[in-house]
C-alpha cells in the first residue's frame, strides 16, 4: 500500500511567485556571452547612473558589442540608456547580483545559494510552501531539518515528490543517474521537446524543491548551462559513487568458509542430531557455546546433550532454523560486547552489496554509513559559512562490530557468506541474504 505522503501534490506554487520576471530573465541569462558576463558585472558594481562611454574604456570593448549587451539587459528592465547615461533599476540589480554568482568560475549551489534563493520568495508563503510552523525562529533551519538533516531523510522526500508532471521526476532521474551528475539544459530540453520558457518554470520547480540547481560553466566566449543537484547532496553522492565496493574478478581464487551457504546452521544441526541420541563429548566452540547460550542443548561435565528446544528446532527447515536463531532474544555475538541497537544499525551496512557479488571487506568498510556513535551519524551540519553532509568516522571498536556482524552475526544465519581472496577477508550475500534485506 502506497503512503499517504507520496499521494500529496507537491506544496510549491509559482503562482505565489513572481513567476514571468524571473523567467524572462533566465532566459535571458541563458544566452549570455562572456562580454555580457563582464559588462553586467561593471553594472552591478558601479552606482545607478554610469557613463557609457567610460564602461566602453573600462571594459575595453567596441561601442557596438556594449550596446548589444546593453540592449539584452534593457529587455529586462535592468537598465534604461538616455544619451551617455545608462541608468539602472535598483530592484533588478538586486536580482542580477545574486543571480550573477552562478557564473563565477568557483561558483556551487550550495546551501548559502539556496538559502539566497529562499529569499526572493515572500517570506508569508514559505511556511505554505513548506509546511513549516509560521513561529519558527529560523524558517531556513526548520526547511532544512524536514527535508535535509540525513540522507535517508532527503532521498525519502525526493522519492515521494509528487509533481504531477512526470517530466520533472524525469529529470531529476536523468540527473542523478548521469555518470557526473549533471545534463546539459541542451539535452533536457531536446529530450523532452520543452521551450525555453516551460524549461526555465521547471528548473525553478526543481531549485525551490532542492532536487536540482542550474549552473553555468564557461566554454571559450560563451557560457553553457547545467542541470545538478545541490552542492552538498552532490558530495554525498560522489562520496557514495566512489566507495562502491567493486565484486572480484570471478577467476579470482576465493576460499569459501563452508560449502553451502547455511554452513553454520548446518554445523549446529549436524552436532545437535548426535546429541539428541545421547550425550556426546564436547568443549567450548562457537557452534557449542551458540547451541548452549540459545538453549538448544546443555554442556554438563564436557558432554553436549540436546533439550526439548532443539529437537523443535530440528523440525524447521534451513531458513526457518536461521530465523528462529536471528530473532532469538538471547541471541547475539560471542567473539565480543555490543548492543542490539548497533548490531542492527551495523547489519544495514549490508545493502550496499545486495547485488550477492564477493567484494573485499576493507573496500567495503571505507563506505559503511551506518550510525555506530555519535561522530558516525551522517547528519547536514554547518560548519562556518559552509553546511556538509558529516561523513562517518569509526574507530577501532565500530570497525571490529562492523567486521563482527559481517563474518559471525550474518554468516551464522546464511545471510551472507564468508571466505578470503588473496589474503584478504571477503564475503557475498546469499540469496536469503538478499530477501532478507531487501526493502
Amino acid at each position: 500500500m502506497l503512503e499517504l505522503s507520496s499521494l500529496r501534490k507537491n506544496k510549491v506554487n509559482l503562482n505565489d511567485y513572481p513567476l514571468a520576471q524571473d523567467v524572462d530573465c533566465r532566459i535571458l541569462m541563458s544566452d549570455f556571452s562572456a562580454l555580457d558576463i563582464e559588462a553586467l558585472e561593471e553594472i552591478l558594481f558601479s552606482p545607478l547612473k554610469i557613463s557609457f562611454k567610460k564602461l566602453v574604456r573600462t571594459i575595453g570593448c567596441d561601442e557596438s558589442e556594449l550596446q548589444t549587451s546593453l540592449n539584452k539587459f534593457a529587455s529586462v528592465g535592468l537598465v534604461s540608456i538616455s544619451e551617455d547615461a545608462i541608468l539602472v533599476d535598483k530592484e533588478k540589480r538586486k536580482y542580477f547580483e545574486f543571480e550573477i554568482t552562478r557564473f563565477d568560475p568557483n561558483f556551487k549551489p550550495d546551501m548559502e545559494f539556496l538559502q539566497g534563493l529562499l529569499r526572493k520568495v515572500p517570506i508569508h508563503v514559505l511556511p505554505n510552501w513548506y509546511a513549516i510552523p509560521r513561529t519558527s525562529n529560523n524558517i531556513f533551519e526548520s526547511i532544512v531539518e524536514k527535508y535535509l538533516l540525513t540522507p535517508h531523510i532527503f532521498q525519502r522526500y525526493i522519492h515521494e515528490l509528487n509533481f504531477g508532471d512526470p517530466t520533472l521526476n524525469a529529470i531529476i532521474q536523468d540527473v542523478y543517474n548521469s555518470p557526473d551528475l549533471k545534463v546539459s539544459s541542451s539535452d533536457i530540453i531536446s529530450k523532452y521537446n520543452l521551450t525555453a520558457k516551460v524549461f526555465e518554470e521547471m528548473i525553478l520547480m526543481l531549485e525551490f524543491n532542492f532536487a536540482c540547481c542550474l549552473v553555468f560553466e564557461k566554454e571559450e566566449d560563451h557560457w553553457l548551462e547545467y542541470v545538478t543537484p545541490f552542492n552538498e547532496w552532490r558530495e554525498y553522492l560522489c562520496f557514495f559513487r566512489a566507495t562502491e565496493p567493486v565484486c572480484i574478478d570471478p577467476k579470482d581464487p576465493i576460499e569459501r568458509e563452508g560449502e553451502s551457504d547455511f554452513a553454520f546452521i548446518e554445523e549446529m544441526s549436524s552436532l545437535l542430531l548426535k546429541a539428541k541420541a545421547k550425550a556426546i563429548p564436547a568443549v567450548h566452540s562457537p557452534v557449542v557455546d551458540k547451541l548452549v547460550l540459545l538453549k538448544l542443548a546443555e554442556l554438563t561435565d564436557g558432554k553436549l546433550r540436546s533439550l526439548d528446544a532443539g529437537d523443535a528446532w530440528l523440525d524447521l527447515s534451513l531458513e526457518n532454523r536461521a530465523l528462529h536463531l536471528y530473532r532469538h532474544t538471547q541471541n547475539r555475538i560471542l567473539s565480543l560486547a555490543a548492543g542490539e541497537r548497533y548490531v542492527r544499525e551495523a547489519e544495514k551496512s549490508v545493502k550496499r552489496v545486495l547485488h550477492g557479488g564477493w567484494v573485499y571487506f576493507d573496500e567495503f568498510l571505507r563506505g559503511v554509513l551506518v550510525p555506530l556513535n555519535e561522530q558516525s551519524v551522517v547528519m547536514l551540519k554547518k560548519v562556518g559559512k559552509h553546511w556538509k553532509y558529516q561523513l562517518p568516522s569509526y574507530g577501532d571498536e565500530e570497525k571490529k562490530l562492523i567486521r563482527a556482524t559481517i563474518f559471525e552475526w550474518l554468516y551464522e544465519f546464511g545471510m551472507v557468506t564468508i571466505g578470503k581472496c588473496r589474503g584478504r577477508d571477503c564475503f557475498a550475500m546469499t540469496p536469503f541474504g538478499r530477501f532478507f534485506f531487501e526493502d
